[in-house]
């Protein structure tokens, strides 16, 4: 498994992989190899692979001292997202929050420090994947303000073109977190009272 990404196997290989692995090895194979959501996926009988799937997950507005917003252009997409990504088996939502802002913009954060601003889940929450799965997200929303040394040095990973630091009310139209987006106005507003 070490040489293959999870979604590179086919099914019945996978399946034997699968069957051989001791619970500890599953583990550590979801949390190397693409997260435990991919990994339960990819367990699915081809027949019904693309049946929705519910994952839990967690989101995040990295804020500057300017109050900018960070956005990253995902390559899957070719849209602007938030950083944030699904929930490891165990994991605390919080730490899911910032392992993920770390993968995808270099940003380290601490989980401790991190303000929840809302939970949210249905329709507005579905996403499809390119590969044709289909998930609907529960999705906690954290906020994290950085110093601008801390958002001078970023680096993406594989699933990130590029990042950028926009208004919140000027993101770019082809966003896929609008939702997330709207969520944290309104969380502006109730502290602006």
């Amino acid at each position: 498994m070490e040489d293959k990404k999870m979604r590179e196997y086919s099914h019945e290989d996978f399946v034997r992989l699968v069957q051989s692995l001791s619970e500890e090895e599953l583990l550590k194979l979801s949390a190397t190899k693409g997260g435990y959501p991919v990994l339960f996926r990819m367990a699915l009988d081809e027949r019904i692979c693309h049946i929705p799937f519910i994952q839990t997950g967690a989101a995040i507005i990295i804020r500057n001292e300017n109050e900018q917003i960070l956005l990253q252009e995902r390559t899957d997409r070719n849209k602007w997202g938030l950083p944030g990504g699904c929930q490891d088996l165990g994991e605390d939502l919080r730490v899911t929050a910032v392992r993920e802002a770390y993968e995808e913009t270099g940003i380290r954060l601490d989980p401790n420090e991190l303000e929840l601003i809302d939970t949210l889940s249905g329709e507005s929450r579905k996403n499809s994947y390119p590969n044709g799965d289909i998930v609907y997200n529960n999705t906690s929303l954290y906020l994290a303000d950085v110093s601008m040394e801390d958002a001078s040095s970023l680096k993406g990973d594989s699933e990130t073109k590029r990042l950028q630091f926009f208004d919140p009310e000027d993101v770019p139209e082809n966003l896929m977190d609008a939702d997330l987006i709207k969520s944290y106005l309104a969380y502006l507003h109730r502290r602006s009272r």
